[in-house]
């Protein structure tokens, strides 16, 4: 398999092959980010479907020279699209994510339940844009400087304001 700036060179020149190998790389992780963001998995996959449309219409202008990965413009513009999305529909909160069961004992069940209960309900107090925040660290397990790009902030106010976020997640929940 071709390596990630192989294929983007490759899509850049039209290759829908390469492109495709990009989609199939990172459609699981754009999707669960707009799933956890719409909290519907219809919107999440037009979303999703409409970010790799752009992208595939803008890849000629995508650089890597200045720093930019892949991930992070996929991000971006799923971002923006999510902001389209949730100002059309102001009443977009955090959803339970009932699909992700579990096969633990019906109490841890319950006890875990209650948890992602509260940690729901925190996050869906959080503004929108600390809320993506949370999301892009710590579900997508993304780097400060990759969030940092498509959020567009700096890295050093990104862990300032991570760190706040966090404080009042722990207010939110009631462990502090």
């Amino acid at each position: 398999m071709d390596d990630l700036p192989n294929l983007i060179a490759k899509a850049q020149k039209g290759d829908k092959d390469a492109y495709g190998a990009i989609y199939n790389l990172y459609y699981k992780q754009i999707y669960r980010y707009c799933f956890f963001n719409l909290r519907d998995s219809a919107q999440a996959q037009d979303i999703v479907q409409e970010t790799f449309l752009k992208v595939w219409k803008s890849i000629g202008s995508f650089s890597l020279d200045n720093g930019g990965t892949i991930q992070a413009f996929l991000y971006r513009i799923a971002r923006n699209l999510i902001i389209d999305q949730s100002r059309r529909r102001k009443d977009a909160k955090l959803e339970d994510f009932e699909h992700l069961g579990t096969n633990d004992h019906v109490e841890e069940g319950v006890d875990r339940d209650s948890e992602k209960e509260k940690l729901r309900q925190a996050l869906s107090q959080l503004a929108d844009k600390d809320r993506q925040i949370v999301i892009l660290r710590y579900f997508e397990e993304m780097s400060f400087a990759e969030i940092s790009k498509v959020i567009k902030i700096r890295e050093g106010a990104l862990r300032v304001r991570i760190h706040r976020i966090l404080d009042k997640l722990k207010d939110l929940i009631g462990e502090k």
